[in-house]
């Protein structure tokens, strides 16, 4: 496989193929090899070989175009590289010459005496120095841009590559009689400099004239790029092939279809064609290896490069010569459009010099190999068996380039390993090249099943972006002109920009721009409620309005107490899909886990659709083409066709609405429930199902499932949300004691400890009687007398036995601190609202010994700073004196120096270690603290602290006794 750009020798038998040519450089590569005597040494004088270079370099620069216009995109891809090697090795020899002429020297006058040619027949020193030149410049392969990296980093490229092929000429003239006063090697720098300004020079000359050229540097500037891509991919050749023809017909069909089943909308509405309503989405570039983790924002924060139009690159990317050396790779949420980006890829693709061909891996076996996998979805679409090397021979000079849609279904749907897959497509593509058959392979994936793979190092990765404003503002323009004549006539308004970007979250993605857009022109509901339409509102109606009308679309003859028992009955049956999801802690779960959580979360009943003649079905079955807003992931594997499937919602949130919804509904038809039952001895509370709901995973786990929860809550009754609140209290005591008689006791989704589940259990309800509470909740209430002690132990176990994202979520949803002004102090407990943290508010204080706090003690920070942060979870925890003496120490340094920091290498650190280590070094060393040596990346901070320290560290640094 070649890592990088073609050698110069590569280069001229490409460009020129000039026997003469390859022979002299044939014979100069023989030097390396020791197959050369001393007369062919002085033969092949590389000094002379330099001037001809340099001549024919520039001649076959110009004139390179006409030679390539025929070809196909493979050998154009080729011939480009070769034409790029020239003129970077060009303007090196052009920089040399310079930097010699300026000394008075002249390279040409450096050939080999007789006397020289001996010594290197002889295997001196000189010898090696010439044999490494010649193999230097004559092999070395050329660095050479690509769309994945920024000019800069290339230039720079191109300058390390100049500079040691400097080096190598260099340790050879330097042995020479004539350069014995002129040192090349003080001038490396310089021949460096001038080497990448002749090469940017050429390179802007031949830009002008090569499309591809222009396209690799210009991808940031989107209309430049698209008309680039344009010129790039104008048809090269035609297909007369019958089979490659009907190909590109399918390809061009897609285009004409709607972007969604109209069966998923209302009648009257109107869907844009894929070629109508396709907007080309944004995204971020970055190249991955066996250690990233693209599926971080940190790592795309750190690594990736904007790419405004995602389309457009992946074509840049494809007249690249690595493009046939490994995969690339998309990936982006659900509903994000990567399906839709491969389809629209493809009839662009089509009947230019690419041979497209799309696999979608939910319907070709996951365990065939990389060409059968090929070769089962040529059949689906074109009706025929066809091999693939077969195809490959027909389209003939096209460059195949083969698009696996879904990688994640095998990922998400088989639960099996497959993280080698990539690895696989690669070496499929390093067989294909040996073969004569190269190929590009382009790979589509979720964004947060991308750790789960191993990524060939240089991995080219694109993520793309959620919708800009003037994206989701070109979508609705194709929308509202489609269906303004139906909304008229039923007397409804187009969907107004503005308010579809109320909700962005939703209006980002375009399934679910979509999804806004169906909902508003039912009633215009978004548009009435743009002025306070809350999250969880918007939420409740979206679902209502597409339950209604699924009911109405599978039971036509229902009643209306029937129907709205419908309705209610898919609410629980998604509702379901999202607990079982929520309990097990993941955004996808597998058809076996969904009917083994079926049984315990929904009833008989609920699993039987009207007209399925009373037979309940599987989980599965009620999902498939029902619910708009879950995606189903498909696998086939084994010859025998059978598959396997998951699920997950299209949008994150929308798993956590549902989620946060079946809680609060169960907590509020437990109250009631309590409420009725009489008050007689032995009279008992089955809570099992809401234990079920509420003991494996915390309702904090993530911040949009805590606001949905905490808004639900919000927008009850104050009578219902008293005897919620009654309610919890008085399961809290018994929280973590078996109860044998509730229902739901073996409904395991994941298996937990007793005590995992105390923990989970435990704190939801704490959660929840916070979020009942319309102030500070006392936490007395909460875990009894003694309350410092019992919260300990209830913040203890958490901290303990908590999953650790549980356990972080819990202490920054919660702020914990005394109340010193009570008496005796009371330790109160309330929802985070993110006000700044009193230091001595949080530590931790028994009740019988409230503090005195001098006016101006107190050290206040804000919340989010690490300092802050810091103090919150310590006074979650209220793990006695130990913390309490630590900050106390710390409080001065915090009150006048700020914050703790990071360093630049990502690591802990804080002005306070920073500070006593300057203090420590100087009074050792009796040296002044200014003049240590300093990490130059870290000196600004160290001067800036010694200088706000200047009085405090002048009379310790004169007193050796200070410290």
């Amino acid at each position: 496989m070649r890592s990088r750009g073609l050698s110069f020798s590569d280069a001229v038998k490409l460009l020129d193929g000039d026997p003469r040519w390859v022979s002299r450089l044939d014979t100069a590569g023989g030097v390396v090899a020791g197959t050369v005597t001393i007369g062919s040494a002085g033969t092949v004088d590389f000094f002379a070989l330099r001037d001809e270079v340099v001549r024919w370099g520039r001649a076959a620069a110009g004139v390179w175009r006409d030679r390539v216009h025929r070809l196909g995109r493979f050998d154009r891809t080729e011939r480009l590289m070769a034409a790029h090697t020239v003129i970077v090795l060009v303007a090196f020899y052009e920089a040399l010459d310079a930097w010699a002429a300026s000394r008075g020297a002249r390279l040409d006058a450096a050939e080999l005496s007789a006397a020289e040619q001996a010594a290197i027949a002889a295997g001196s020193p000189p010898a090696h120095s010439y044999e490494g030149m010649v193999a230097q410049l004559a092999n070395t392969p050329a660095p050479y841009p690509t769309p994945v990296r920024p000019v800069e980093s290339v230039e720079d490229e191109v300058g390390a590559y100049c500079r040691e092929m400097g080096r190598f000429v260099a340790e050879f003239l330097n042995g020479l009689r004539v350069f014995e006063y002129i040192d090349l090697l003080h001038g490396l720098n310089t021949i460096r400099d001038d080497a990448v300004r002749r090469y940017r020079a050429a390179y802007r000359r031949l830009a002008a004239e090569i499309p591809e050229f222009r396209l690799w540097i210009e991808i940031t500037d989107a209309q430049a790029t698209r008309m680039l891509v344009r010129e790039v991919i104008t048809a090269q050749h035609t297909a007369v092939d019958a089979t490659l023809a009907g190909l590109a017909r399918i390809h061009e069909a897609r285009m004409a279809k709607p972007i969604l089943n109209a069966a998923d909308v209302p009648g009257d509405l109107r869907l844009p064609t894929l070629r109508d309503g396709y907007q080309e989405p944004a995204g971020k570039s970055a190249v991955a290896g066996p250690a990233s983790l693209p599926a971080t924002e940190r790592w795309w924060a750190e690594e990736g490069r904007p790419v405004p139009a995602v389309q457009d690159f992946l074509v840049a990317m494809l007249t690249t010569p690595r493009v046939t050396d490994q995969p690339i790779v998309v990936l982006g949420q659900p509903g994000s459009g990567k399906s839709v980006l491969t389809r629209v890829l493809a009839a662009r693709l089509a009947g230019s010099d690419f041979l497209p061909v799309r696999v979608e891996l939910r319907s070709v076996r996951a365990d065939a190999p990389v060409a059968k996998q090929i070769e089962e979805a040529l059949l689906r679409q074109l009706g025929e068996t066809v091999t693939w090397p077969e195809v490959v021979r027909r389209a003939q000079p096209a460059l195949p380039v083969v698009m696996m849609d879904g990688f994640d279904e095998l990922l998400q749907a088989t639960g099996q390993n497959w993280a080698g897959y990539l690895e696989q497509l690669q070496d499929f593509q390093e067989q294909q090249a040996a073969l004569g058959r190269p190929l590009a392979v382009l790979v589509t994936s979720r964004t947060v099943v991308a750790d789960r793979a191993r990524f060939p190092t240089g991995t080219p990765v694109v993520r793309l972006e959620p919708f800009a404003d003037d994206q989701v503002a070109r979508w609705l323009a194709v929308w509202n002109e489609l269906n303004e004549p139906g909304l008229t006539r039923r007397g409804l308004s187009t969907l107004p920009v503005a308010v579809a970007l109320r909700h962005r979250e939703l209006a980002g993605q375009p399934l679910l721009l979509l999804l806004l857009a169906i909902y508003d022109s039912r009633a215009n509901n978004l548009q009435h409620g743009a002025g306070g339409l809350e999250r969880v509102e918007l939420y409740e109606n979206l679902f209502a309005d597409f339950f209604e009308r699924q009911v109405d679309k599978f039971g036509a003859r229902l009643g209306t107490e029937e129907r709205e028992a419908e309705v209610a009955a898919e609410w629980r049956r998604l509702c379901a899909v999202a607990i079982a999801m929520h309990n097990r802690g993941r955004d996808v779960i597998l058809e076996p886990e969904l009917e083994q959580d079926a049984g315990r979360l929904l009833s008989e009943e609920d699993r039987t659709l009207p007209g399925a003649e009373g037979r309940p079905l599987g989980i599965g079955q009620l999902l498939v083409g029902r619910f708009f807003f879950v995606h189903e992931s498909q696998a086939t594997r084994d010859t025998g066709g059978g598959f396997v499937r998951s699920f997950e919602f299209l949008h994150a949130t929308f798993g956590e609405f549902l989620a946060a919804r079946q809680i609060v509904n169960a907590m509020v038809e437990l109250a009631e429930v309590r409420a009725l039952l009489p008050r007689r001895v032995g009279t008992t509370l089955d809570a099992g199902f809401f234990h079920t709901l509420t003991s494996f995973a915390t309702v904090a786990r993530r911040a949009p499932l805590w606001e949905f929860c905490r808004g639900m809550i919000a927008r009850l009754d104050p009578g219902t949300r008293r005897r919620c609140r009654d309610l919890v209290l008085e399961l809290l005591p018994d929280a973590g004691l078996p109860h044998p008689t509730w229902s739901s006791g073996g409904y395991e989704p994941v298996r937990h400890t007793m005590a995992q589940r105390q923990a989970s259990f435990t704190a939801n309800l704490i959660c929840l009687a916070v979020l009942l509470n319309d102030g500070p909740v006392d936490a007395e209430e909460l875990v009894g007398e003694p309350a410092a002690v019992n919260w300990r132990r209830f913040a203890l176990l958490c901290m303990g036995q908590l999953q650790p994202e549980d356990a972080r979520r819990l202490w920054q949803s919660l702020r914990v601190e005394w109340d010193l002004v009570a008496v005796p102090p009371r330790l109160r407990i309330r929802v985070e609202d993110g006000s700044e943290v009193a230091l001595y508010g949080s530590l931790p204080w028994p009740p019988e010994d409230r503090p005195r706090i001098a006016p101006g003690d107190d050290l206040i920070v804000p919340s989010e700073t690490a300092t802050g942060r810091l103090i919150r979870k310590s006074a979650f925890s209220q793990t006695g004196i130990d913390a309490r003496e630590l900050f106390y120490a710390l409080a001065p340094f915090w009150r006048e120096f700020g914050d703790i920091t990071f360093r630049p290498d990502g690591e802990w650190d804080s002005d306070l270690r920073t500070l006593l280590g300057l203090l420590f070094e100087a009074h050792r060393t009796r040296e002044n603290a200014l003049e240590i040596a300093l990490d130059p990346e870290r000196a600004e901070v160290y001067i800036s602290l010694l200088e706000r320290a200047r009085d405090t560290l002048t009379a310790t640094l004169n007193s050796p006794t200070a410290i």
